[in-house]
């Protein structure tokens, strides 16, 4: 009898461990977030590391890669390449709509780091098809980052409406509000300012909206020991950033400003790397700015006071783990 209900008590313990493993097991997939990233890689130095955020963060699962803005090929060339080296083919990378450039006599020295790349090439869905079908293959599951102008997730919008209910949720490093660390007043910030009429289409949409604003990002730069130390890890990644970080800097004081790392690091943690997170109501005007309109905005989550040493050992520690 004893020997029967001990059996009977080792049945149970196992299968409520079972039970209990599945339950660890169905949250961490739940918890798995997907992602689509939407970037201008290449102007700024800022996309190509936020783009090796995303490849290193845990808890992402990067659905695909999609460019914006100017040369758009030559974009996804870069980013192809640095997708290539960590042996992340897998990610598909889609091609925006070619847009002039701003100023027209811009030279993007990260572009010669993959001009004769052709080991990965990009599929050939144009960017906002991509998006629309991913997004309806993944319906209230995708997370939508776009770091760069909003040309690709404006044509989204206009072109796919069916697909805005269907978005989990949208993270812009985008717009200004207030004063930054280069200007004591808002002023039209660069992705808002390059494609107003697309800013204006997603900033109106009506799906969760966060923007991480340069009220925040402008504050954050990567200081020389900072650097040093994620170029000591020696890793694929680190390595490539490195290389694309000196094509970058056209003078020994040039500093990254992490614009486009802070936006991911909010996705990927909603609040951790603030102090206030906060509603407001936001329209697009025709000048770029964006402004808080109580009587036309939408309401918009405005991400301010950046905890600059939180994130930055968080940041560090995740693009340099092997």
């Amino acid at each position: 009898m004893k020997r029967t209900i001990c059996f009977r008590l080792r049945i149970a313990v196992a299968l409520i461990a079972t039970l209990a493993t599945g339950s660890v097991v169905a949250f961490a997939q739940q918890a798995h977030m997907k992602v689509l990233f939407d970037t201008d890689i290449g102007t700024d130095i800022d996309d190509a590391w936020a783009l090796g955020y995303a490849l290193q963060s845990p808890s992402f699962e990067l659905l695909g890669v999609t460019v914006t803005d100017a040369d758009t090929p030559k974009r996804a060339r870069l980013a192809c390449k640095l997708l290539q080296r960590l042996g992340r083919t897998n990610v598909p990378v889609a091609v925006g709509r070619q847009t002039a450039a701003v100023p027209p006599d811009r030279i993007d020295y990260q572009f010669t780091w993959a001009e004769d790349f052709e080991a990965y090439k990009p599929i050939s869905t144009p960017a906002v098809e991509f998006l629309a079908d991913t997004i309806r293959r993944n319906p209230n599951e995708v997370t939508l980052i776009a770091v760069g102008p909003l040309q690709n997730i404006g044509d989204l919008v206009r072109l796919h409406p069916d697909v805005i209910p269907l978005v989990k949720r949208v993270v812009l490093m985008s717009g200004s509000i207030g004063a930054n660390a280069f200007s004591s007043t808002a002023v039209p910030e660069w992705n808002v300012r390059l494609a107003i009429p697309e800013a204006q289409a997603v900033y109106a949409a009506d799906w969760p909206l966060t923007i991480v604003p340069l009220d925040s990002t402008s504050y954050l730069q990567l200081q020389d020991v900072e650097r040093e130390t994620l170029r000591k890890a020696g890793t694929p990644l680190t390595i490539a950033l490195e290389a694309l970080l000196r094509l970058w800097s056209d003078r020994p004081t040039s500093r990254m400003t992490m614009h486009d790392q802070t936006a991911l690091a909010e996705a990927q943690h909603p609040g951790k790397f603030f102090n206030r997170c906060e509603p407001m109501p936001l329209r697009v005007d025709g000048e770029g700015y964006t402004r808080v309109d109580r009587a036309g905005g939408r309401p918009v989550v405005v991400c301010l006071e950046p905890k600059r040493n939180d994130f930055m050992a968080h940041y560090l520690a995740q693009l340099a783990s092997k």
